[in-house]
């Protein structure tokens, strides 16, 4: 019965870290949900409860944060930000300040890295920021929209690389691929030309 109970907590205290925390970084979900599902595995199996939680949630972590699409990276602080862009905090600002696709010539169902950094600031100081990130692959027949996603940012400066598989029934040609970063009220663009060879 103690034992039931540890494990328990845990997996209790593991849940609401996954569904709670809205600042998480996707790899950060994928670490915590990996860390739930390995340590279930684990005590599920083994014969000595605990150990098996322990292990499998270490190795579910490894492995949920290692899977994850996206790798996020806060580049730049608030206040670093705000002296690059002689911020008065007067208004709300989102500027994108780069963004890089890798390969630029690629074959159908190969993988290619897809990154935009930009920057967020608002006068509030303490404020996180909802933003939505969206992916699309045009050419002049077709738009497949790769990923849209919300996270929760601090502000400052942050990189965003998206891990993605090129479909396998995509027709060869040259493609852009537009980048939308959006905070609610504002949106900025990017755009990467690709190739499908």
């Amino acid at each position: 019965m103690k034992k039931f109970i540890i494990l328990l907590i845990i997996f209790s205290f593991l849940g609401l870290l996954l569904t709670g925390c809205a600042t998480m970084t996707e790899t950060e979900r994928g670490a915590v949900g990996g860390a739930a599902v390995g340590g279930l595995i684990g005590a599920l199996v083994a014969k000595d409860k605990l150990l098996g939680a322990a292990v499998g949630a270490f190795a579910g972590a490894i492995a949920g944060a290692v899977i994850g699409n996206y790798y996020d990276k806060q580049v730049a602080s608030r206040a670093e930000a705000a002296n690059r862009y002689e911020y008065r905090a007067r208004e709300e600002k989102l500027e994108i300040e780069d963004s890089t696709v890798r390969p630029q010539d690629v074959t159908s169902g190969a993988t290619v890295d897809a990154s935009v950094q930009y920057t967020i600031l608002t006068p509030d100081e303490r404020q996180n920021i909802k933003i939505t990130e969206i992916r699309t692959l045009v050419n002049g027949r077709e738009r497949i929209e790769l990923a849209r996603r919300e996270v929760v940012r601090t502000q400052g400066s942050h990189l965003s690389t998206m891990k993605f598989t090129m479909p396998k029934d995509i027709d060869k040609g040259d493609y852009t691929l537009i980048t939308s970063v959006s905070d609610g009220t504002r949106t900025r663009t990017a755009k990467n030309a690709m190739r499908i060879v």
